[in-house]
């Protein structure tokens, strides 16, 4: 995923990274509104504070995303989880992890692609079978689209 590199360098496939820095990192780069891109670690510490009580400084953020620092106290752990809106145990139970970090890639396409409720709920109201032909508009259109830009073949995430 290497749009979503951080200044650092690193990827979601960085596996030199201590896991709860790839975890914090993870968060920062994926968790952020519509429309704009991720939180400065200053927003993310004022907001912290702000939501909180907890007051976390901008360098403990830096270093807890870049490995400096990989043993927060509990309380720095539930703030962070508070703000992204993640349980806390996404920090400590890799089972948590998996299943967070498959809503969050969800949701995040969902964010990019302009997907909304309205859709999603027009999209449930119909039949399996109407649901299926949907399905099957959209993978052939993205066939035809990679047909169409053969140099963009191999890094599409469709097949």
């Amino acid at each position: 995923m290497t749009r979503d590199d951080t200044a650092e360098g690193r990827s979601d496939d960085d596996v030199a990274a201590p896991p709860l820095a790839r975890k914090v990192d993870y968060l920062f780069r994926r968790m952020h509104p519509d429309e704009r891109g991720p939180y400065s670690l200053q927003e993310a510490a004022a907001a912290i504070e702000e939501l909180t009580g907890e007051k976390i400084s901008h360098n403990t953020l830096w270093k807890l995303r870049t490995g400096k620092h990989d043993n927060p106290t509990k309380r720095v752990l539930e703030a962070l989880a508070a703000f992204f809106g993640v349980p806390p145990s996404y920090f400590f139970d890799d089972e948590v992890f998996r299943t967070v970090e498959e809503q969050i890639e969800l949701l995040t396409l969902l964010r990019d692609t302009g997907v909304r409720g309205a859709h999603l709920r027009s999209f449930l109201q119909l039949s399996p079978e109407a649901q299926q032909m949907v399905g099957e508009l959209i993978e052939s259109t993205a066939r035809l689209e990679r047909r169409a830009r053969p140099d963009d073949a191999d890094s599409s995430p469709c097949s």
